[in-house]
């Protein structure tokens, strides 16, 4: 008896129209009116999902660190231009310093050497009377007809004198100019007096009264000679 009670429920009667059974998911406001679903643009089927805020904040940050890197190149490159022109020019400075420095050097060396020069020079000029001197008590001497053993040996005596003298005084810088049977010379030669000689003879010097010297290239006192003159 329950069993067709049961079967009554389920089927249904007979000869009434059939309903179909439809699944709604949609949801319903609370006075019965359905909840219609928004579709926005970020959740169109048809377009791609927008990027998240994270990922657009990432990529803002790269293209600031890409503008700051692309800046401190910039700047790296301006400091090692800045740094080769600071050296280029200290190394310019460096040069014209030394050179300066070895211009200098050398000016001052070249006064130092003028002025050792100048103090030989008048240490040799201010030696020459002397130097004649002693010259002539040994021409005076070897003229003499009081002539002994002891005049002799001092005789000897005054010439090695005068030579180690003359020998000193040359290693100084000072030279003797050679001027008997050469040709006259205003430049180093003061003609005391003038002969007449024969013509292989003429425009020599003959005869020197006084020796010349010189320091280094410098005169320091022209010879006193004779010269031929033929007729």
């Amino acid at each position: 008896m329950s069993s067709n009670k049961e079967a009554s429920k389920i089927a249904p009667e007979e000869g009434a129209e059939q309903i179909p059974i439809v699944h709604d998911r949609r949801r319903f406001k609370p006075d019965g009116e359905p909840i219609v679903a928004e579709v926005t643009e970020e959740e169109s089927p048809d377009e791609p999902p927008a990027a998240s805020q994270e990922e657009v904040i990432l990529s803002s940050e790269i293209d600031q660190l890409q503008a700051r890197l692309k800046e401190a190149e910039e700047m790296r490159a301006e400091a090692e231009r800045k740094a080769a022109d600071v050296a280029d020019r200290f190394r310019q400075m460096q040069n014209q310093l030394k050179a300066e420095t070895e211009e200098q050097r050398a000016r001052i060396q070249r006064n130092l050497d003028q002025k050792l020069e100048n103090a030989r020079s008048d240490i040799v000029t201010s030696l020459l009377d002397t130097l004649d001197n002693l010259k002539r008590a040994v021409a005076a001497a070897e003229k003499s007809e009081r002539r002994d053993g002891d005049f002799d040996s001092l005789l000897e005596g005054i010439r090695a004198t005068v030579s180690m003298f003359e020998a000193k005084m040359q290693s100084l810088g000072l030279t003797a100019i050679v001027s008997l049977g050469e040709d006259f010379n205003p430049e180093i030669h003061e003609a005391v007096e003038i002969v007449d000689v024969p013509e292989e003879q003429d425009h020599k010097v003959i005869e020197e009264f006084q020796a010349g010297y010189k320091f280094g290239d410098r005169l320091l006192r022209p010879a006193r000679v004779r010269v031929g003159r033929a007729q």
